[in-house]
């Protein structure tokens, strides 16, 4: 019987409610039929009950950006990104650059690794925060941690210098921040879902099944448990008339390479597939390379992120769909927001923020139909 892990959360962010997984079995009805000798879970469920998603996190309060145009004086922020291979990444240091010239300010990029790296360098991570901590004498630290837990004692010390310190991406255990900023990463998985179900029930598809694959990212990561669960829940809300089997759900770590050698797998174990769901762009398009090298038609292919890589691929025909993070608005909001602090001295803010369709005034959902607008905004 296939099982998704689950895995614990930081507390203040989950609330009382993390998934377990008794709860998880309360809206997830198991399966035990078989297709080419592979178990696989079936939704059956109509309605699902509301996801324990960062319960205790607030849409991101525009009102909070209280100081306008440029700073007083040059003020010196550290950025510490995952990886300057990932695209994200690079779209995120483009943002920096971008509103650091406008605001006026000095900042300092650094990257964790050069390569894309699957667990994550903690160690590494610590020595850079203690670098430009010690050597670079920054008013500010806007960071992507590389662990939600191993962190937590260094940057309790930035904090304890008197640096404010806000935590993107990725979740920190510790109340000791300014704030925490992520993308919605279930709403947008809810968007797909939804999507999926409409563009199959607007199709000529006479099958009352559809057969759904998932593509996660690294299962230590909160974002890859929110895309999926808000998939998940988007395709059950959005559903009518069809029987929706998950037939596997497997981590392909972000790569591209993994998830064409799964994809490949599951081509020759199943022969009816109707939705392959990725995590990210990067493994959509692995998963379409496999898909096109057996000639498979008619699977709908999803990414997320909405990344140059994937953009082309939807223009291309290679993958249908992809939430755009929109990574240069999230930190030039996130910028803002530190800005604010050092010159507002603003002292209480939500712990955690969402950025969704609201903060970036423009459509989450890529496809086809806008498509050209995404490429040449």
């Amino acid at each position: 019987m296939f099982l998704p892990e689950i895995h614990n959360h930081p507390q203040w962010l989950r609330g009382g409610k993390s998934i377990t997984l008794c709860s998880l079995i309360l809206w997830l009805t198991v399966g035990c039929q078989r297709q080419n000798q592979s178990s696989h879970l079936i939704i059956t469920e109509k309605e699902l009950p509301q996801a324990s998603h960062y319960e205790q996190c607030q849409p991101f309060n525009l009102d909070y950006i209280t100081h306008k145009g440029r700073a007083t004086k040059p003020w010196h922020l550290a950025y510490l990104f995952k990886t300057n291979s990932d695209p994200f990444w690079q779209e995120m240091t483009k943002g920096v650059e971008k509103i650091s010239e406008e605001l006026g300010i000095k900042p300092t990029v650094k990257f964790t690794e050069k390569q894309p790296n699957t667990l994550g360098d903690v160690k590494k991570q610590i020595t850079l925060i203690l670098e430009v901590v010690e050597n670079n004498n920054i008013d500010g630290l806007i960071i992507a941690p590389e662990d939600s837990i191993q962190l937590v004692p260094i940057i309790e010390k930035v904090r304890e210098q008197g640096i404010p310190v806000i935590v993107i991406d990725t979740p920190i255990d510790t109340e000791q921040i300014l704030t925490f900023v992520t993308f919605d990463n279930f709403a947008g998985g809810k968007i797909l879902g939804e999507w999926v179900i409409n563009k199959i029930t607007t199709s000529s598809q006479k099958n009352k099944n559809i057969n759904v694959l998932i593509l996660e990212g690294s299962l230590h990561e909160e974002n890859t448990i929110e895309r999926r669960q808000g998939f998940l829940e988007g395709l059950t809300i959005a559903n009518q008339n069809y029987s929706l089997d998950i037939l596997d759900m497997k981590t392909a770590n972000w790569n591209a390479e993994n998830a064409k050698v799964i994809t490949q797998d599951w081509l020759e174990t199943f022969s009816d597939i109707d939705v392959i769901m990725a995590a990210d762009d990067q493994m959509a398009m692995g998963a379409s390379e496999a898909v096109r090298e057996f000639n498979r038609k008619g699977i709908i292919i999803t990414g997320f992120d909405g990344t140059p890589y994937g953009l082309n691929g939807i223009k291309e025909g290679k993958i249908d769909a992809t939430i755009k993070q929109f990574p240069e608005k999230q930190i030039t909001l996130v910028t803002q927001l530190m800005i604010s602090r050092l010159e507002e001295k603003i002292q209480t803010m939500s712990l955690c923020q969402l950025i969704g369709q609201k903060q970036v005034d423009s459509s989450l959902l890529i496809t086809k139909d806008n498509i050209d607008e995404a490429l040449n905004p």
